[in-house]
């Protein structure tokens, strides 16, 4: 799963020098270090102009929610992809209202020792942000009228099996523009594991009070505590 993620001096400037057309939104993109669900995270959807930029709320609502939105209580800031074409909540947003989430990088907590150690997983190489598959979905309602949307995640693949065992689906611009135009899902080209690093950060992001670019550098992992029982 991705339950938090960073947006590391994103702009829309520089994300439309490496996505060629993209219209920015209104809106800039927050510099944050500890992005949980429900804040607006940028995202891009393609129109009959382009791709288009925008925020959308991280949590989808589906159309048939005609309460408030603190009425809803379901967890959808994920969706399985075994399941996203099928789910109530997801299948309309699937058929179609397909997005791309972008993120400098995101958060997943490795249980060891009876201990949750966050990591951060971003970029191995030049690219400014992570592509992740996503879907989106407009809603109005008494407290909240615009996009949300959810992130589509998968069992995870090599290495990182190690830290947990789901990942967002992630995509290179060339599998991006083909989720968009309606590539099914178990198609899609997802990036190398070779262009993806982690590494372990201190538990200081586990609390959504705390906010700094010192949440993504690395530490040392702990040692194991060989006497202990």
């Amino acid at each position: 799963m991705c339950g938090r993620m960073a947006h590391k001096e994103l702009t829309w400037a520089q994300l439309a020098g490496w996505m060629q057309g993209l219209a920015p939104a209104r809106a800039e993109i927050e510099t944050r270090y500890n992005v949980p669900p429900t804040a607006l995270i940028p995202i891009v959807r393609r129109t009959e102009s382009g791709l288009q930029g925008d925020l959308a709320r991280w949590g989808l609502i589906p159309p048939f929610h005609r309460g408030a939105l603190r009425d809803w209580k379901a967890s959808t800031i994920n969706a399985r992809v075994e399941s996203a074409a099928t789910a109530p909540s997801f299948r309309a947003a699937y058929r179609g209202g397909r997005c791309l989430v972008i993120a400098s990088g995101y958060y997943e907590w490795q249980l060891r020792g009876g201990v949750k150690h966050p990591h951060y997983m971003s970029p191995a190489g030049n690219a400014p942000a992570l592509l992740m598959a996503g879907l989106e979905s407009r809603v109005r309602l008494a407290d909240y009228e615009g996009p949300t949307c959810a992130i589509l995640t998968e069992p995870v693949r090599e290495g990182l099996a190690r830290v947990h065992d789901r990942m967002p689906v992630m995509m290179d611009l060339e599998a991006a523009g083909d989720w968009l135009g309606g590539c099914p899902v178990e198609d899609l080209p997802r990036i190398p594991m070779t262009a993806l690093r982690w590494h372990e950060v201190g538990r200081r992001v586990s609390s959504v009070r705390n906010e700094g670019p010192e949440l993504i550098e690395p530490i040392e992992p702990a040692l194991p505590d060989l006497f202990s029982r």
